[in-house]
């Protein structure tokens, strides 16, 4: 009876497993979605100058498609870190014992709690937008941007520990495809604080343009952070599914 009840659980475990590549399926085009209703009701915003992501969801319809669509984004990211959590855990199991794991367990859990963090923060942000609650919103921003970029290194991090204990690069444990999300985020995080800092500064003739290239960073950064769990799924999946064939 035991031996049924773990090979359902990681049967189901592995069909929520479908929630990582839907953060991006989701997030991706509901963002896009947000700006063109946006740009249906407000045309006027788009005249020299180029509204964004928080823009474009602070006033409705435009507010509430973008909160609705950013809750299911939520549930999927939280689904999905939390189950990025339960396979390493496993995966550190069977690598190895005692004091070498404390420091690669750190990383998995810190990586799991502020992917979920970051998950959350991005329903504060829908929640609150820049005309019910701007403080809360400009707070909530940053906050998960940071813990986005937070929990990408934690597991990165983790992935390359664990080659280190196996003694071995395994292929298929996804490393490949997160390092290149990971290398793009980072680099065009930088990017967008710097212009983020900057824009404000330049000559009046060149600030529609630099606008933007802002807000392309903007979107471009948040299309990246959402990508990011799509790079675990087949491995995350192989993982469950394997787990459900041995037992």
């Amino acid at each position: 009876m035991d031996g049924e009840d773990t090979n359902g659980s990681a049967n189901l475990l592995e069909r929520l497993s479908l929630a990582l590549p839907l953060v991006f399926l989701i997030g991706a085009p509901s963002i896009l979605v947000t700006r063109l209703i946006f740009l249906r009701y407000f045309p006027s915003h788009f005249v020299r100058d180029s509204p964004t992501i928080s823009e474009t969801a602070s006033e409705p319809p435009a507010s509430l498609f973008f909160e609705w669509t950013m809750a299911l984004v939520t549930l999927c990211i939280v689904i999905s870190w939390t189950l990025n959590m339960l396979r390493n855990r496993h995966r550190l199991s069977l690598v190895t014992n005692g004091p070498a794991t404390f420091w690669p367990s750190m990383l998995h859990t810190m990586a799991g709690l502020m992917g979920i963090s970051a998950g959350l923060f991005l329903l504060l942000i829908a929640v609150y937008n820049l005309d019910n609650g701007h403080d809360v919103h400009m707070f909530g921003s940053w906050a998960f941007y940071i813990t986005q970029t937070a929990s990408i290194t934690f597991d990165i991090l983790f992935v390359l520990w664990i080659r280190r204990l196996a003694g071995i690069s395994p292929s298929g444990d996804g490393l490949a495809g997160r390092a290149v999300i990971a290398g793009l985020s980072f680099i065009v995080s930088w990017f967008f604080l710097y212009m983020y800092e900057t824009k404000n500064y330049v000559a009046p003739e060149n600030r529609y343009a630099v606008q933007l290239v802002y807000v392309g960073a903007e979107y471009t950064l948040a299309m990246l952070f959402f990508f990011y769990p799509v790079t675990a799924y087949n491995e995350l999946r192989r993982h469950f599914r394997e787990f459900a064939e041995g037992n």
